[in-house]
């Protein structure tokens, strides 16, 4: 297939996409948006990364105010000016990301906003007042574990094992082995609880960003949120061993 073949294929996927969003105005239609330009966000996110003067903001702040600069991008959006999207974002992207990084770099914001999406997930696996206090203890702890691992299989959901920072060989292989088994996991989630965990280990999204994509509240995202990591949980089985250096 010749590339201008693939261009007026992309056209064509992209007239379809915004003429739904433009008829429906709905969460559905309008994440259906998102998920196409995701790809392209992300890779204006790597670039800006790449051409950083400093290191003590993580990639994952870059891909969240990338995010978050083509959600208002969409909203913004008019289909019918003619102008084609990636044109229309791609200073409002940059915008988003740079001026963000320097609000975090000038220290106006003390905790990065991934230290943020963190706070959010561990007060999602507090959540549950029906447990006692040490089964609250370990499903946190449980939580946190599948999380680590979430987040180490990498923001592009490579399957190629990243090097074990600890660990004898063992340890590196059933880790290697778990990552996979949890890949498989999140697959088998329900729709929905899916796209939360892959939106919010694998993109970095915050439970607020992912409510605004999802049209339902953050409370809910953190409901969700904690059901599938009890369910991805049951899924892999006892994670303990991982975390026992030799």
């Amino acid at each position: 297939m010749s590339e201008d073949s693939n261009r007026t294929g992309l056209q064509a996927v992209e007239h379809v996409l915004w003429t739904r969003f433009g008829v429906e105005s709905t969460a559905s239609a309008r994440e259906a948006v998102f998920v196409h330009y995701l790809p392209y966000g992300r890779a204006i996110a790597a670039q800006l990364y790449a051409g950083r003067h400093r290191d003590d903001v993580e990639f994952k702040d870059f891909l969240q105010l990338a995010c978050i600069g083509l959600l208002e991008s969409i909203d913004r959006f008019e289909p019918e000016r003619g102008i084609p999207f990636q044109t229309f974002c791609t200073p409002r992207l940059k915008g988003a990301v740079l001026s963000g990084i320097t609000r975090l770099t000038d220290g106006q914001e003390q905790v990065s906003l991934q230290r943020r999406v963190r706070r959010e997930r561990l007060t999602s696996l507090d959540d549950d007042q029906s447990c006692d206090t040490f089964q609250t203890l370990a499903t946190i702890a449980v939580g946190l574990a599948i999380g680590f691992l979430l987040d180490d299989t990498g923001l592009f959901e490579e399957t190629t094992a990243k090097p074990t920072p600890y660990g004898n060989a063992y340890q590196t292989i059933a880790l290697r082995q778990t990552k996979e088994r949890l890949h498989g996991a999140v697959e088998q989630l329900p729709e929905r609880n899916q796209r939360i965990i892959r939106y919010h280990y694998f993109h970095g999204l915050g439970f607020e960003q992912i409510g605004n994509i999802l049209g339902i509240t953050k409370g809910r995202v953190s409901q969700l949120h904690r059901a599938a990591l009890l369910e991805l949980r049951t899924r892999i089985g006892d994670t303990q061993h991982l975390f026992t250096v030799s």
